[in-house]
């Protein structure tokens, strides 16, 4: 049991270690996307027809002192 939760302790440190760098935008979380926007403390990857009925649009944000992501799906009557 300690090793498990060892485990998830040193998990969550990476992880955040890895959204905390406000140097450098976060890559995207797919390949690549349909676009980009950039802004001051956010950015936006939009990918069309993503499980093949809605838009996925990925936005991660500086909340704090690291990056939040956001995950929002938008209807597409043109995905087959």
């Amino acid at each position: 049991m300690r090793t498990i939760l060892l485990t998830i302790t040193i998990l969550l440190f990476i992880s955040c270690a890895d959204n905390c760098d406000l140097q450098n935008y976060p890559s995207a979380p797919y390949n690549e996307s349909y676009n980009v926007e950039y802004g001051n403390e956010w950015v936006k990857y939009v990918y069309l027809c993503r499980d093949g009925y809605n838009n996925e649009i990925v936005t991660y944000q500086v909340v704090g002192d690291c990056w939040e992501t956001y995950i929002e799906y938008q209807y597409n009557s043109y995905c087959n």
